[in-house]
């Protein structure tokens, strides 16, 4: 069995210094995470690009990975992702410590575990949790008219 491990960030520190890629401040990254944030130096996160570009330092918030899915569309599902799916339910993709998977979290409705190559067919994504933040606020949720 061959599994893609695979990573996105957005991009930071791009104004600064020369740099080997044409990435700006919040472009997504995709690759493999080289170094984790470590707040006790105030490092950023790096990632290594697909092309195997080194030292790209990210927001380490923004980090999500691969799910191994692709919703009907054949769009690959990361952590973070938004996911729309039967009925209009949008759910928030997120990695579950008690499954050891991840899961859709619904708003207003039961979170889904239930994340696996049948289900995805019915699911397609919307747009992200740092992009699109207002998908995760279906009109009316907020208290507000």
């Amino acid at each position: 069995m061959n599994r893609e491990i695979l990573f996105r960030g957005k991009a930071i520190n791009r104004d600064i210094n020369y740099h080997r890629t044409n990435y700006k401040n919040g472009d997504w990254v995709y690759g493999l995470i080289t170094r984790l944030y470590d707040e006790r130096y105030d490092l950023p996160a790096e990632m290594t690009n697909i092309n195997g570009v080194t030292g790209i330092e990210v927001d380490y918030k923004t980090i999500g990975q691969y799910t191994g899915l692709t919703d009907r569309n054949g769009v690959k599902i990361f952590e973070g992702d938004i996911i729309k799916g039967k009925g209009g339910i949008v759910y928030a993709v997120e990695y579950s410590q008690n499954i050891a998977g991840y899961i859709s979290r619904g708003f207003g409705v039961l979170s889904c575990p239930c994340m696996n190559i049948g289900t995805m067919k019915y699911y397609e994504v919307i747009g992200n949790i740092h992009d699109n933040p207002e998908l995760l606020n279906p009109a009316g949720e907020d208290g507000e008219e």
